[in-house]
């Protein structure tokens, strides 16, 4: 497992405790299903925030290499031992970080995938990491428009994940998930294709925009 140095971090200590309170269901999330359905390219899949995650099984069971970050090592420890038990554990590979400290790369995943996560600049590095013509999904809570609560710096409006896509992303789902009192606002969107990005370039060069 590849980690950073993260014994002392609160959040690490926090969320490893709420993983010792309650059992792993291991059940992938709906965006699994969505992306796979909306045609995902060949190449690795990037799950930030996974924690004991189903979604990571699901993808790596189609044969797809999955990297697995998480600041919580014992989720990843459970996600690890699952992932051997199904023989999938040569397909995953977990990283112990911050998430919004974790540098994934540039152009290097044909879908990066997080649920029930919000981090600003994750959401920066996430949609950079997508390979042309790959795949973002992801998943945050969101705030009431009908109270009066401040805003949570972990939760988003309805509609914002969209707005803050780069240039050249399509949106191809956006949708508010309400559960009782729970709501969240999930995301599914395509980086353009290599070739869009330099038509685009061009096009600004011709027009010295």
């Amino acid at each position: 497992m590849r980690r950073t140095e993260l014994a002392e971090h609160p959040d690490r200590r926090r969320w490893n405790t709420r993983y010792l309170q309650r059992p792993p269901t291991f059940e992938p999330h709906p965006l699994v299903d969505a992306a796979l359905a909306a045609g995902c390219p060949t190449g690795p899949v990037l799950e930030l925030a996974c924690g004991r995650s189903g979604s990571a099984l699901a993808l790596a069971a189609t044969g797809r290499r999955v990297v697995a970050v998480d600041i919580a090592d014992l989720a990843l420890t459970q996600l690890t031992t699952e992932a051997r038990r199904r023989g999938l554990a040569e397909l995953i590979e977990p990283v112990a970080a911050d998430v919004p400290a974790h540098d994934p790369g540039t152009r290097c995943h044909a879908l990066v995938l997080a649920t029930s996560y919000w981090d600003a600049t994750a959401f920066r590095s996430a949609c950079a990491a997508v390979l042309p013509g790959g795949l973002i999904g992801w998943e945050a809570l969101a705030d009431s428009p009908e109270t009066d609560r401040p805003e949570r710096p972990w939760h988003v409006r309805h509609g914002e994940l969209s707005t803050r896509l780069p240039g050249g992303f399509e949106v191809l789902a956006e949708e508010l998930i309400v559960s009782g009192r729970r709501r969240s606002t999930r995301l599914l969107a395509r980086a353009g294709s290599a070739d869009t990005s330099t038509q685009r370039a061009d096009t600004r060069e011709g027009t010295g925009g």
